[in-house]
């Protein structure tokens, strides 16, 4: 290589070096003023933000510029690499109160379960056993067959008077009773929930069921209420000391004797649980088993278990003598005009019925005392 070429060489390396170290001077005044800014801004943060004070913020800034990889930059390093503050801690966001000391709390909202829970609905069985009668009035009135003997006789000779017959009847009436219940609800929080009302409907008619089983069973009857089937029902006094059992199966055949037929038995869970574990000498179930538990059912009659009915008595029945009078099905009524729903923004909700209980022969419904 010439001295020209070389010399020329020299020169152009020098005059990048110095393009390279101007550049670096640039590039170290851009973030002197960038640091600047960042402790300005470290300062105007407020107590209990991510910095807490202008001296944290400045102590950041200074252990950054005096770190070793800040003054390799200085002197012509392409970067400073990563800086770490390790005792520089940032508040964790966790769940409210469930954080530790210093954590920024954030409050989640719960996952709600949908629907009402905790609302014991049992079966009502004795209204499916029951027979059913439409009636357009709210008393019904039907003519009961009294004391009737059976007079037929043989006519002996030719021309003797025949043997005449009696037949007493009553008339009975059944009134017909009005059952209802209501709630109020905001306009608000039926139009934020659409299920909540169909929700308070269904416990509302349900209600309604209960309190009509209830009444069929024990109602005391008078003004505006049912005359349920205990009031109507003739006492039955077993022969010798029976089981359970056997009592129920005397006032079954007893029944069965006076013409009825005997096709429903009504008792007490408790009662009906007595009977299905009664056990042998030998200690062996006689009615099924806990694996294999017994069908409902006496002497080949049907047993409909409900809680309305006092424990120590079991009713014996001919169901086709007895009937729920329908005046009017449940019915659900939703209004904003009740009272001051209308400047309120509420809601009553309404659920009504009208039913009551007919028996139309005396005797066809026993009691026993078990």
């Amino acid at each position: 290589m010439s001295l020209e070429l070389l010399t020329k060489s020299i020169e152009d390396h020098s005059r990048a070096v110095e393009s390279l170290k101007g550049s670096f001077e640039k590039d170290i005044r851009e973030v002197k003023t960038h640091l600047s800014e960042l402790e300005q801004e470290f300062a105007r943060i407020p107590a209990g933000g991510i910095r807490t004070s202008q001296q944290k913020g400045s102590d950041i800034a200074n252990r950054f510029i005096e770190s070793d990889q800040f003054q390799a930059l200085t002197k012509g390093a392409p970067s400073t690499g990563r800086v770490a503050m390790s005792d520089i801690a940032i508040k964790s966001i966790t769940n409210s109160g469930a954080g530790i000391a210093g954590s920024t709390d954030y409050d989640i909202a719960p996952q709600r379960a949908q629907g009402l829970y905790n609302a014991p609905l049992q079966p009502l069985s004795l209204l499916a056993a029951l027979p059913s009668l439409p009636v357009s009035s709210g008393v019904f009135e039907y003519l009961q067959l009294g004391a009737y003997t059976n007079a037929a006789a043989f006519q002996t000779e030719e021309g003797q008077l025949k043997a005449e017959a009696a037949m007493p009847t009553e008339l009975e009436q059944a009134q017909v009773a009005t059952i209802a219940h209501w709630i109020k609800a905001s306009q608000q929080v039926l139009d934020d929930a659409p299920a909540l009302s169909q929700q308070i409907g269904n416990l509302l008619q349900y209600g309604l069921m209960a309190k009509l089983e209830a009444s069929i069973v024990g109602g005391a009857g008078g003004k505006g209420e049912i005359k349920g089937l205990l009031s109507h029902a003739v006492a039955y006094t077993p022969t010798g000391t029976p089981k359970a059992a056997d009592a129920i199966g005397q006032a079954a055949l007893s029944l069965q004797a006076a013409g009825w037929n005997a096709g429903l038995i009504i008792l007490n869970p408790t009662d009906w649980f007595s009977v299905a574990s009664e056990r042998d000498a030998a200690g062996q179930y006689i009615l099924g088993s806990p694996r294999d538990p017994s069908p409902a059912g006496l002497w080949g009659i049907q047993v409909v278990l409900t809680p309305s009915l006092p424990t120590g008595t079991a009713l014996v029945m001919d169901p086709k003598q007895v009937a729920v009078l329908d005046r009017m099905q449940p019915t659900l009524v939703a209004s904003r005009d009740d009272d001051k729903n209308l400047t309120s923004n509420l809601v009553t909700i309404l659920a009504e019925m009208r039913a009551g209980l007919a028996v139309f022969a005396k005797g066809a419904v026993l009691s026993v005392a078990i």
